[in-house]
């Protein structure tokens, strides 16, 4: 009785090792990117987050004087809060300077890094004055 045997060559198995590690240094290439774009999309999603919780508070509060976040609200020493607000422009003619019409303020929110006060988001709001509404209605 014939026995068969048959064992692989070296070239055989130097060629299946460079095709296994080809594959391999494929899926860690793969497994990189993926965790430095999760990386990058959790800091963003934290930084819009940070915005909006300022955003929201500055909204609620309502007051033009008192542009500042307290550190109860907001506990992020890295960043800061800035708002700025200013009458809203370029409105179309036959919208301004209308009978009882409240004035239109643009309320911009930025997010800003503590350390540098770069500014790392922004978020533009147009939003009515009412504050001009009620000091007209205390004077009557």
């Amino acid at each position: 009785m014939k026995r068969s045997f048959y064992s692989f060559t070296l070239l055989e198995v130097v060629i299946s090792l460079v095709i296994l590690s080809l594959s391999l240094a494929g899926m860690l290439r793969l497994l990189s990117h993926s965790q430095s774009r999760i990386s990058r999309a959790e800091e963003q999603w934290r930084e819009m987050h940070m915005l909006t919780l300022g955003t929201e508070y500055l909204l609620l509060a309502g007051s033009e004087e008192d542009l500042h976040v307290p550190d109860e609200v907001f506990p992020y020493p890295d960043y800061l809060i800035s708002c700025t607000v200013e009458d809203a422009e370029d409105l179309p003619e036959e919208l301004k300077n209308q009978e009882n019409q409240l004035p239109l303020k643009k309320w911009t929110v930025s997010l800003l890094r503590a350390s540098d006060h770069t500014e790392r988001l922004r978020v533009i709001i147009d939003r009515f004055d009412y504050s001009e509404k009620e000091a007209a209605g205390e004077a009557q």
